[in-house]
């Protein structure tokens, strides 16, 4: 072999082993990269869980204040209930005659 011949096989068998380090360094970083999105898909759904969960309550704890203060109203001023309840009727049966 000539020294030129050596030196290319020096060189290639050099890259092949650089390739193959480089091909193991990225399936290392692709198992910890995939890892970490695991983890944290896992801590964002239980996130959004946890939110959902909240709001939940708080509509329905607002709701039933609402529904308590709209009894309260309808008992201290009856009157006033059934006039507003007959007018949004009457406005209600006027707009869906046209």
């Amino acid at each position: 072999m000539s020294v030129d011949t050596k030196s290319n096989a020096n060189d290639l068998d050099a890259l092949s082993k650089q390739l193959a380090a480089l091909r193991e360094d990225m399936s290392r970083l692709t198992h910890t990269v995939t890892g970490i999105a695991g983890r944290r898909g896992g801590n964002m759904a239980s996130d959004i869980a946890e939110g959902y969960d909240e709001a939940k309550h708080y509509v329905e704890k607002t709701g039933k204040s609402a529904e308590h203060q709209l009894e309260a109203t309808v008992a201290t001023h009856p009157l006033l209930a059934i006039g507003l309840a007959a007018g949004a009727g009457l406005l209600i049966g006027a707009m869906t005659r046209r």
